[in-house]
């Protein structure tokens, strides 16, 4: 599950909405290149980082190697925030993990995560499709209400779950065949869509959640 080394801007934007104010012990589930470490352990958090390979900060953020079909090696209770970027749908035994998920986290605390967004019936009949769909290590795709399902399931209380990273309608661009017309289009395109001309929430490949364990 290892990360580019550059940090999604959605992602440093959802964990400055959710995360608890008061910083605490922050677990980083399939951490990747590390980058969430590092911005958590910057904000002050105390970080565990986790993940089959380690990074190249693995001492800078306090790494443990680790093989996520085989659980969590923490005690319960252990953390205030859970960050799960990217990892669930890599994994075979996705319920053990969900579990597991539950048993370390503190009452109160909070879990933020994606996943890759299973519905892109919009794009079929033009014989696209999200690009999740071709990764090979991926186990399953989702749809919010499944997810909102394995939330609850697992005493959550989901604060907030949306459809992120959009295909860009100036994608449309490339299909121009004069190259000198496509970057005028592409602006064109832009333009419609930041005066909110161009709705398309149908076409977002990952789905965010934060959610609160339960008291």
């Amino acid at each position: 599950m290892l990360l580019s080394p550059s940090a999604s801007p959605e992602k440093i934007k959802w964990m400055a909405r959710h995360a608890p104010s008061a910083t605490g012990a922050a677990l980083d589930l399939g951490c990747g290149a590390g980058i969430y470490s590092q911005t958590l352990k910057k904000q002050g958090w105390a970080v565990a980082a986790i993940d089959q390979v380690p990074p190249v900060s693995a001492q800078a953020i306090g790494f443990l190697q680790h093989d996520l079909e085989k659980g969590l090696p923490f005690p319960d209770h252990q953390f205030d925030l859970v960050l799960a970027w990217d990892v669930l749908e890599h994994l075979d035994n996705e319920t053990a993990m969900w579990t597991a998920i539950q048993r370390v986290l503190r009452p109160g605390g909070v879990l933020l995560g994606s996943v890759p967004h299973g519905d892109d019936d919009r794009l079929a009949p033009y014989n696209l499709a999200f690009k999740h769909h071709i990764d090979r290590t991926h186990r399953r795709t989702y749809l919010p209400a499944n997810l909102k399902e394995r939330l609850l399931s697992h005493d959550m209380e989901i604060m907030a779950m949306e459809l992120k990273g959009p295909v860009s309608p100036q994608v449309l661009a490339e299909f121009i065949p004069w190259p000198v017309l496509r970057m005028p289009i592409r602006k064109i395109i832009g333009l419609a869509r930041r005066l909110g001309l161009l709705a398309f929430q149908e076409l977002y490949a990952d789905i965010f959640w934060a959610a609160r364990k339960r008291v």
